[in-house]
């Protein structure tokens, strides 16, 4: 009974006039997504399910991670915080899969990608001093990496698929000629990882002057001194680009094998018309 009236007590102490407020603004922000969704459908995006179920699924998880993030902050063991960016990983792979559900082995081809670019430049950057064996450092900024190695291995599989569809015959003039798989899709690598990196290259252009990352923002806030939250906002965009080219270089030469089999025949079937 004592531990049900502390789980109660703990749960009723979250609950602030701070969190009605916030709840309250979510409310109303909701009438943004309703709008989004009737935009959606009306243009016939086809994005208005994942949509709401990204809205349910996002904010659950992100209450959930709130709540535990006080005791994650807390470790300064790097075999744990590897293993917690493992599992955010996981989830990211599982991301990507549920995004692009039509294209074949997109889980067992984002997820090593995404776990050796992220756990690898976070290693690295701990290795050499740039981030400090901490939770509360390691966490977030893992988080940011390993998002957008996310990104970047959905977006190079999606290029990768919808550009053999459409040069189907294309590809095929290249192996028969004698080219490799990959050889055969070499240019639509490079576009996909030029593609994928271009709205962090814009963000890395203007920053400072047209956006304002929300972690430079956030430790602001929390009392740090502006030049150290400066200096780290582009540490985290160096350790972002190098892991989204690790992971693009990974994920490109995995999924050939989903795109061609041992014969070099394409695997892709021709596009739904």
């Amino acid at each position: 009974m004592q531990a049900e009236f502390d789980l109660i007590a703990y749960l009723s102490g979250l609950v602030t006039d701070e969190v009605i407020a916030a709840f309250n603004s979510y409310l109303a922000a909701l009438v943004l997504l309703a709008m989004l969704i009737i935009i959606s459908k009306w243009q016939g995006l086809g994005i208005g399910s994942k949509l709401v179920v990204g809205t349910i699924r996002g904010t659950a998880q992100i209450i959930l991670m709130a709540l535990i993030l006080t005791q994650i902050f807390e470790f300064d063991n790097i075999v744990l915080i590897l293993a917690v960016l493992a599992v955010m990983s996981l989830f990211a792979a599982y991301t990507a899969r549920q995004n692009l559900d039509e294209i074949p082995g997109v889980f067992a081809t984002a997820l090593p990608g995404i776990l050796v670019g992220g756990l690898s430049v976070m290693t690295i950057a701990w290795l050499l001093g740039v981030v400090e064996l901490s939770g509360e450092m390691m966490i977030p900024m893992g988080g940011m990496v390993i998002g957008n190695a996310m990104n970047i291995s959905a977006l190079v599989i999606d290029r990768m698929w919808s550009n053999a569809q459409k040069q189907r015959g294309m590809l095929e003039s290249a192996l028969a000629l004698g080219a490799t798989a990959y050889q055969a899709t070499e240019l639509t690598i490079r576009e996909a990882i030029r593609t994928g990196l271009l709205p962090n290259l814009n963000r890395y252009a203007a920053l400072g002057i047209v956006t304002i990352p929300g972690f430079m923002s956030g430790l602001i806030v929390g009392g740090a001194s502006p030049i150290y939250a400066a200096l780290y906002q582009v540490i985290i965009f160096i350790m972002i680009f190098l892991a989204c080219v690790i992971d693009a270089l990974i994920v490109s030469r995995r999924f050939l094998k989903h795109m061609f089999n041992e014969n070099l025949q394409i695997l892709v079937p021709f596009p739904n018309k």
